[in-house]
């Protein structure tokens, strides 16, 4: 319970934080909202004493009676509006909460280490807080206000129905506590069932992805596969949707025997009411308020057990959303503190050791080298020896398990991750396609800086891609992709020169460039390399990549396998030594390795 305490406390918070005045405006209308109910009450049971005095007299009064009609209505008026404008308080409120709960969300995603995205659990979290964040503070709020709301017109109510028998204000009570017993069951229930089904309904909503997302939707019409996917999509969502009906299913039947008590107790309730009336002991009015009461406070009880179990529902889930924000984030500057500055003397890589979670064997192991400014290293081997994992540990990505990465003598894991990475320029095997215009894709290099067309097209220009975007309808404005209107979609090739380009326009001292020319022509990546050492000049530059002619310029080659520094040297001492790159390099550049 003080667990569920503090989350409300923090949810509280939130809700205050993120907009201040609608929420003093949305408790301010609850409570008047409360009062107003038995005002209506009671100006009604006095019109009907009043007119059935008149009938009565044989003369009627109309103008007391039209001033109390007016009153009747004024306050049924205010009821309605005060209705009215507090939902559009709670929408308004709601809106400014959703905004302020996705930028929490978004802020401590971006900010959370890479490593997580290796671990299912990571995503199941994310899921959870995703779909219970925007709204679930809010709701612990509106929980509150509607249970003040209620308890107030709940105790207005009963008070008045004490004045006719205090065993009907008991009743009132008794017969809806079965009620709140049940929301609160069935809360837990439904909360562990949704906990663990969270990776059922990833996996639904990948399917869906899958046969509606444009990555899968050319394999998808080659291959056939829809109909294949819709069923697993359909086993999946039914598996997940069916349990959770049997069990909203199970809820209901005991809520109609709940509510059958309930119609018993207004019957007899009515009854006691007609029979006091028909003997002279209450008034018409009497009995019509007496009768309003007992409904109002009906629906005050309901209002507020459902609000109590509201707030303990809301405690289950918004403790989703408080995990997901509460993740450590390990990649941060270890004390003694260092700010980092631009390259100076080289980096240097000292036994450094790496395994992905749930992997047993190293995808890193005991590797060491180092980088002198200015110099080109190229990083070489077979697939899966570990070359880009090594890339995402020198950028700090990634911390090691052992070893160390120190820049220019000091060890990374002293500095602040984002200001490290500010000296990294990265192009990535599987670089980012962005949806927006062709100079802020090159822009994106480096977004905290001041826009300038100069570099942007200076950026494209050495990658070739300059005149391509100026024959585009808009030239550098030109909105790409196949997402929104008025966009034009590239090949790959000329996505992966806007990368490049994108790499080149940040003025970082370390170049990192991993399979830059997979998708460019010949001619470009011809271009390109004849002028590597150019286009690079100044900068410490690594180079990855499975074309060994592009290699070959680099001052020195890494080769790895499996996770292992198996030599290293230029290209022609490696020629001499005959081993892995040199059996490699002579299987692609010979007849039978290119056939």
């Amino acid at each position: 319970m003080k667990e569920k305490i503090n989350l409300f406390k923090e949810s509280l918070r939130l809700v205050w934080k993120s907009a201040p005045e609608w929420a003093f405006v949305n408790v301010v209308i609850s409570i008047l909202r409360s009062f107003l109910p038995l005002a209506l009450v009671f100006l009604i049971r006095i019109l009907i004493d009043d007119i059935t005095a008149s009938v009565s007299a044989g003369h009627a009064s109309f103008n007391n009676i039209l001033w109390m009609v007016f009153a009747v209505v004024l306050v049924y008026f205010l009821d309605e509006a005060s209705t009215d404008f507090g939902n559009f308080v709670r929408q308004k409120q709601s809106l400014k909460l959703e905004a302020y709960m996705y930028k929490l969300l978004h802020t401590k995603s971006i900010r959370l280490d890479l490593i997580n995205f290796e671990h299912p659990d990571y995503f199941d979290c994310l899921t959870r807080a995703s779909r219970e964040a925007p709204w679930r503070p809010n709701s612990i709020l509106n929980n509150l206000i509607s249970m003040l709301r209620g308890l107030l017109s709940l105790l207005l109510m009963a008070g008045l129905l004490v004045t006719l028998h205090w065993a009907i204000a008991l009743l009132l009570l008794v017969i809806n506590i079965p009620g709140m017993w049940l929301r609160l069951h069935y809360a837990d229930i439904l909360y562990n069932f949704q906990r663990q089904q969270t990776p059922e309904a990833r996996k639904s909503a990948y399917f869906n992805w899958l046969l509606t997302g444009d990555r899968p939707a050319r394999e998808l019409r080659l291959f056939g596969l829809g109909n294949y996917f819709i069923s697993l999509f359909i086993r999946s969502f039914k598996k997940v949707k069916e349990e959770e009906i049997n069990i909203i299913r199970k809820r209901t039947t005991i809520e109609l025997i709940s509510d059958v008590v309930k119609a018993v107790a207004f019957f007899g309730i009515l009854l006691f009411i007609a029979r006091q009336t028909i003997t002279g002991k209450l008034s018409l009015g009497q009995m019509a308020m007496f009768l309003l009461a007992f409904r109002q406070g009906m629906i005050y009880i309901k209002d507020l057990f459902s609000s109590l179990a509201g707030l303990y529902e809301d405690s289950l889930f918004i403790g989703d959303t408080f995990e997901f924000l509460n993740l450590e984030e390990k990649v941060t500057a270890s004390p003694p503190a260092i700010i980092p500055a631009a390259l100076k003397k080289g980096i240097s890589v000292q036994n450094l050791s790496f395994t992905y979670p749930g992997n047993s064997d190293p995808t890193i192991n005991k590797v060491s080298f180092e980088i002198k400014k200015g110099e080109i290293i190229a990083l070489v081997g077979p697939n899966g020896a570990g070359k880009s994992t090594l890339v995402r540990l020198l950028t700090r990505l990634y911390d090691p398990d052992s070893g160390s990465v120190k820049y220019d003598g000091d060890d990374i894991r002293n500095m602040d991750p984002e200001q490290y990475r500010k000296f990294f320029s990265v192009i990535f095997q599987d670089f980012m396609l962005y949806n927006l215009a062709v100079g802020e894709n090159i822009r994106m290099g480096n977004i905290e800086e001041p826009h300038s067309e100069e570099r942007i097209r200076s950026a494209a220009s050495i990658t070739g891609v300059h005149e391509l975007i100026n024959n585009l309808p808009n030239g550098y404005n030109t909105v790409i992709g196949n997402l929104f209107d008025d966009s034009r979609e590239l090949s790959w090739g000329e996505w992966q020169k806007l990368a490049l380009s994108r790499a080149l326009y940040r003025h970082s001292p370390v170049l990192i460039l991993d399979e830059p020319s997979s998708a460019l022509d010949a001619e470009t990546e011809y271009d390109i390399f004849r002028r590597f050492r150019e286009i690079v000049k100044g900068r410490t530059s690594i180079l990855i990549s499975h074309r060994f002619i592009n290699v070959t310029l680099a001052d020195r080659i890494i080769v790895l396998d499996k996770g292992e520094l198996i030599e290293a040297g230029t290209h022609d001492e490696l020629m001499k030594k005959r081993g892995m790159y040199h059996s490699m390099f002579i299987k692609q550049s010979s007849r039978f390795g290119e056939r």
